[in-house]
């Protein structure tokens, strides 16, 4: 099984275009993509009509498209060049836009479509937040979480204390239920997916600090690979975190002509399988 790793972009109107051109040049055995947040530039305005736009672009994807939120699009909206909005309640709007059921984006004439059963949070535990999402393909359990970057949305934390913490609850909570699953039904590999870069390997781990220690920890655990998918960086990197615990991040604004293949074999000795493709392949890669 094969699928598409993008995030961070259009940063702004002229590369918007460029996400219809990732969507042409998309391999024909792609089953899904997945949008790992930041939909938008921080300096664009955070309101309804750009949101739906991008919403609307998203869903031009030909086959299925996942995206989990970054901290442009709801975390960082209080800045006054993004509108001065109040964080949370973006990300409210955002949930009404994006997550109001449980349906991926796109995929109208989809090659996978029916292989792609989207399960929420908000379905599973009542009060869980809809943004959080899981699904099976390839003998792999893929799971979204609210992870955004901005300092793990430190701003919004001064604005609403208690807000990170009762994010990270649901987060973990959602985490360990995929990994018991995934022991549970013999699942060769789990792939979890957030916007933000967590610096893997700094001193105390800084902002990240739990989420790096639960994910190493679920993953030195469980008898399969971990993959971890992010953006935020803009640069795309692959690094091997532990035996089992493999970091990708996607290409950025302004790479906006490069996007990520994986490819998925849990029974493989080397489960993951990551490549660049290019939009227009005489095109510049950095």
């Amino acid at each position: 099984m094969s699928f598409a790793l993008i995030g961070d972009l259009p940063y702004f109107a002229l590369e918007v275009p460029m996400i219809g051109q990732i969507f042409e040049s998309l391999d024909e055995d792609i089953a899904f993509v997945v949008h790992a947040g930041d939909l938008k530039g921080s300096w664009e305005s955070c309101d309804d009509s750009l949101l739906a736009e991008r919403h609307a672009l998203l869903d031009r994807s030909p086959v299925p498209l996942v995206f989990t939120p970054g901290d442009n699009e709801w975390a960082d909206c209080h800045h006054s060049r993004a509108g001065g909005f109040d964080p949370l309640e973006r990300l409210a709007a955002l949930r009404s836009l994006f997550f109001a059921d449980a349906a991926a984006l796109g995929g109208r004439s989809a090659l996978g479509v029916e292989r792609l059963a989207l399960e929420r949070q908000a379905d599973v535990t009542p009060g869980g937040p809809p943004e959080n999402l899981r699904w099976r393909a390839g003998g792999a359990l893929f799971a979204t979480i609210n992870l955004p970057g901005s300092r793990n949305a430190r701003e919004v934390e001064k604005r609403h204390p208690g807000s990170r913490a009762a994010r990270e609850r649901w987060n973990e909570a959602w985490l360990r239920e995929a990994y018991a699953i995934a022991t549970r039904d013999r699942l060769g590999a789990v792939v979890v997916i957030g916007q933000a870069n967590p610096h893997f390997g700094r001193s105390g781990g800084g902002h990240y600090a739990s989420f790096q220690r639960l994910l190493e920890g679920l993953a030195a655990r469980f008898a399969g690979h971990t993959l971890f998918l992010h953006g935020d960086t803009h640069r795309h990197s692959v690094e091997r975190l532990g035996e089992r615990l493999l970091r990708v991040e996607s290409y950025g604004s302004p790479f906006s002509n490069l996007w990520v293949r994986i490819d998925v074999d849990p029974a493989a000795k080397e489960p993951f399988r990551v490549t660049s493709r290019r939009t227009d392949p005489d095109s510049p890669r950095p």
